[in-house]
């Protein structure tokens, strides 16, 4: 069950992300994703390959908003 709820934490933060499109709410965004990971990671919620996964997905979503945002 807290697995569950880290998870649907961790994907709505990753979410709010692909949303954000101006640069503080960016990198609120990025912040909070990526203390959600470390936060389940550190409770053994979530495996160290998970974690690299999901870090990597949010480093490519900033980077890719990024890049949006100065086009």
């Amino acid at each position: 069950m807290c697995r569950e709820n880290s998870l649907t934490q961790i994907n709505a933060a990753i979410e709010n992300l692909s949303n954000a499109k101006q640069g503080r709410s960016l990198v609120e965004a990025q912040s909070q994703a990526l203390s959600f990971i470390q936060a389940s990671f550190d409770r053994e919620e979530i495996n160290q390959v998970e974690k690299q996964s999901l870090e990597k997905k949010v480093r490519r979503i900033y980077r890719s908003q990024i890049i949006e945002e100065s086009t």
